[in-house]
């Protein structure tokens, strides 16, 4: 009888054994955003209106019409986001200034082989940007060789985020 051998890419077995890891939770992400601040949960519902409204805006995809929003005590917006990553979905915090500038954006879960996007150096380019009409956020963050979808699909989700709070959540009071 003769041996086979099975050959299988290593990027198939890399991708089979990768799972998420959960980094932090959402008050640990709140409070390393907005420390000593306290949050009063906000979430809204967009009407489907104001969804073609937010995608036409941001040539952005919108997963669903809830949004995860805390007002803070400080001055400010809490949201949480969901987007996909490469093998699963990344889970991460954007925190915004009254002024509507982005004070940080923390990531509580993703993938542990693609936790580059925890990089707090790369997570600091988002710092002080705005909602900009027509912006593209993309060609002003550096990609993360290796994690250029998930790099992708962050930067798409906080201009998502930017511009639902200058559309939608600014005016509530939570």
């Amino acid at each position: 009888m003769r041996s086979q051998f099975l050959l299988v890419p290593a990027a198939i077995i890399a991708s089979v054994s990768a799972h998420a890891e959960d980094y932090m939770t959402i008050e640990e992400a709140q409070q390393a955003i907005f420390p000593g601040a306290t949050f009063k949960p906000a979430d809204f519902t967009m009407s489907e209106d104001q969804v073609d409204a937010l995608i036409k805006a941001t040539n952005a995809t919108v997963f669903r019409s809830r949004v995860k929003a805390w007002k803070v005590s400080t001055g400010g917006w809490f949201f949480l986001d969901q987007v996909p990553g490469r093998d699963d979905r990344i889970t991460y915090a954007i925190g915004i200034n009254e002024d509507g500038s982005i004070k940080s954006i923390e990531v509580l879960v993703c993938l542990a082989g693609w936790s580059g996007v925890r990089d707090s150096e790369w997570r600091r380019q988002f710092e002080g940007k705005l909602h900009r009409a027509s912006a593209n956020l993309l060609s002003e963050i550096a990609n993360i060789s290796g994690t250029t979808l998930s790099v992708e699909h962050i930067v798409e989700g906080v201009t998502r985020m930017l511009a639902t709070h200058a559309m939608y959540a600014n005016g509530k009071t939570g």
